[in-house]
């Protein structure tokens, strides 16, 4: 499959205060939900249920015209609707946005408003999908907070949510059954998949998907996921190791070099007895080789 180049944009979120998030509808498909019943339960679900576990409030409202400094989940008919009304992943002044498909989730039998709880509660904790939990096998899995409960959900004032984790899901210490790892009570131990979840997981090789179950695999991969956060979260992390196995530039290189040759050199004076040494003779020359990283 043909990869796609990232560019990576510095995000101006997280100021120092808490967000306010805009509900945009940009959909020509019915929701198949009020959206302003739809924001109320997600406000209660956030004040009643999430902040007194996560601690990360927010208020949110619904607009057609939201303000620059403002966060905000728009709901799009599909990716291509996305990509031609030119959404991405923040906004052009800089502040994060979730996108919910209406179309491809009404597609995949999903509920509108579980989709956008979803993406709402992961959005207030990792709002530029970048952070990354370390388990005890050393793996290192995506911050996320529906993902392994993917499917669970709950109602609030006759509308379905979705079930999240708790922090202690992402504390590898707890035994199993010792503490509470998500909302509903479904998960027993930290880090654990459930059947209709999944999580992305880096073990130092490559970027990608872990599954609850063979069912949810397959349903996983006939699913459209351009555009999607979970992609976005793979690519910046791809772009970002690319980024780190760049050689550094010759100037660079050359400091480096001339530092490891004087540090050399004086731990070499406090092995020997001091006699008194002729200025820039061995271990160093006056110049750096035309390769500083190869070494004599």
């Amino acid at each position: 499959m043909a990869r796609t180049s990232i560019s990576v944009k510095a995000a101006a979120f997280n100021q120092g205060r808490f967000p306010t998030i805009a509900f945009v509808n940009k959909a020509t498909t019915p929701l198949g939900v009020n959206l302003d019943k739809l924001v109320t339960a997600l406000q209660k679900q956030l004040d009643e249920h999430f902040v007194p576990i996560w601690g990360y409030p927010a208020k949110l409202y619904v607009t057609g015209k939201p303000k620059g400094d403002e966060w905000q989940i728009v709901f799009l008919e599909d990716a291509d609707a996305a990509n031609a009304l030119g959404y991405h992943d923040i906004t052009k002044d800089g502040q994060p946005i979730s996108k919910v498909f209406v179309k491809t989730t009404l597609a995949a039998g999903e509920k509108i408003s579980t989709t956008a709880s979803h993406e709402l509660l992961e959005m207030m904790i990792d709002p530029g999908a970048q952070l990354w939990a370390q388990n005890v096998d050393g793996k290192l899995y995506a911050y996320e907070m529906c993902d392994a409960v993917e499917s669970e959900e709950y109602e609030i004032d006759g509308i379905a949510v979705s079930d999240f984790v708790h922090p202690s899901f992402f504390e590898s210490w707890h035994l199993p059954r010792a503490v509470q790892f998500d909302h509903l009570k479904k998960v027993t131990k930290p880090f654990d998949t459930l059947p209709n979840g999944y999580q992305i997981v880096n073990d130092g090789k490559s970027v990608h998907e872990v599954f609850g179950s063979e069912t949810k695999k397959q349903d996983f991969q006939r699913e459209i996921r351009a555009q999607h956060r979970s992609e976005y979260r793979k690519q910046l992390m791809e772009a970002n190791e690319v980024a780190q196995q760049q050689p550094p530039d010759l100037a660079h290189a050359a400091v480096l070099f001339h530092a490891g040759q004087f540090l050399t050199a004086l731990a070499l004076t406090k092995k020997r007895p001091p006699e008194p040494l002729p200025p820039f003779t061995t271990p160093w020359d006056t110049d750096p080789p035309s390769n500083p990283w190869r070494f004599r």
